[in-house]
C-alpha cells in the first residue's frame, strides 16, 4: 500500500523520501547519543569533579557536553522545513499534469488523467508534511530534554558556588 502511494506521487516522491531518509538518520543519531549520554553520565561526572575542586574542568566539560548536544539538530530543523516546499512542488506538477495532460494521447480517459494529477498532487503534499511533522515534533521534544538537562547543570553550578 505504502509502495503504491509513492508510485502515484511520482518522481517527487524521491525528493521527499530523500528528506525523510536525512531527517531520520538525524534523529536517530540524537538518539544514539542520548543513550551514550546515560551511559557516561556527565552530570554526575561534573559533580565529582566540582566536590573535587575542579570547577574549571568541571565547567569545561560541561560545555563540551553541550556542544555535543546541540551537534545536528540545525539538518533536522533545515530538513524538515524544506520538506513541505518539496510537496508542494510536487502539488503543483501533480495538478500540472492534470490540467495539460491529454487523455486521448495516453489512451485514458479524463477522468483517469484528472486522478492520476491529483493523485500525485495530494500525495507529494502529504509525505512532505509527514516529515515536516516528524522532524519539528522531534525538535521540540528535544528542545524540552535540553532545557531539562539546563536547568540541572544550572543547579549543579550554582550548589557550588554557594558551598
Amino acid at each position: 500500500m505504502l509502495a503504491q502511494y509513492f508510485e502515484d506521487g511520482g518522481p517527487v516522491m524521491y525528493l521527499v523520501l530523500v528528506a525523510w531518509v536525512i531527517v531520520l538518520a538525524g534523529v536517530l543519531d540524537r538518539v544514539a547519543y542520548l543513550a551514550g549520554r546515560v551511559w557516561r553520565r556527565p552530570l554526575e561526572r561534573a559533580r565529582v569533579l566540582l566536590d573535587a575542586g575542579e570547577r574549571v574542568l568541571a565547567r569545561e566539560r560541561l560545555e563540551v557536553e553541550r556542544g555535543s548536544q546541540r551537534r545536528g539538530l540545525t539538518r533536522i530543523d533545515s530538513v524538515s522545513q524544506l520538506a513541505p516546499s518539496i510537496g508542494l512542488f510536487g502539488t503543483v506538477l501533480g495538478i500540472a499534469q492534470s490540467f495539460f495532460a491529454r487523455g486521448a494521447d495516453l489512451g485514458l480517459a479524463a477522468p483517469e488523467v484528472l486522478a492520476s494529477g491529483l493523485a500525485t498532487a495530494l500525495f507529494t503534499t502529504i509525505g512532505g508534511l509527514v516529515v515536516f511533522l516528524f522532524g519539528q515534533v522531534f525538535l521540540i521534544v528535544w528542545g524540552e530534554w535540553e532545557s531539562s538537562c539546563e536547568r540541572h547543570t544550572r543547579e549543579l553550578l550554582e550548589g557550588v558556588k554557594r558551598s
